[in-house]
């Protein structure tokens, strides 16, 4: 299944329905681009009210410069924060394989990170819960599912161990 389709976000939403989170407000976009200039996978983890779940996300048109590009526009339209984390998918899936850590991607400038970043901080737990339920499940299936992890996976909170959302 490829990632960020509707199917991938609905299998990997049933693993998070089981995940118990802080009450926390937080929306984090993965953008990945397939490092030439081509098409841009979006997804979009979003937690509220202690649950979590994965949506795909329109990729910008005027974002496939490669790289995952991505818009810095803050919010979601109904006043949340929103954090849009970019990436190739090279960089993606060597964060999802846990070669490179999403914190050494984001401080190489692998990963660009825009928008609300005060999200990664507040909802940084809620994070790490999904980043490790997602990894365990990417991890079942075989890691078919290329940058499903660390901010790559849509679950991101920048972190060495952490290999979901990095990207």
């Amino acid at each position: 299944m490829e990632i960020g389709t509707e199917g991938w976000c609905a299998a990997m939403s049933e693993v998070l329905a089981e995940v118990d989170l802080p009450a926390v407000r937080a929306t984090v976009e993965q953008r990945i681009g397939d490092g030439n200039g081509g098409p841009v996978v979006a997804y979009r983890l979003v937690i509220d009210g202690g649950r979590a779940h994965l949506e795909p996300a329109p990729p910008e048109v005027s974002t496939t410069d490669g790289d995952g590009g991505g818009s810095d526009d803050v919010g979601d339209g109904n006043g949340n924060g929103v954090v849009v984390m970019s990436q190739s998918r090279e960089t993606a899936e060597a964060v999802r394989r846990g070669d490179l850590g999403a914190l050494a991607a984001l401080q190489a400038g692998l990963i660009k990170v825009s928008g609300d970043v005060r999200v990664l901080i507040v909802a940084s737990e809620a994070l790490a819960l999904v980043n490790t339920a997602l990894g365990a499940a990417l991890g079942a299936d075989g890691g078919s599912a290329a940058g499903g992890r660390n901010g790559e996976d849509g679950a991101d909170e920048p972190s060495d161990d952490d290999n979901t959302g990095g990207s």
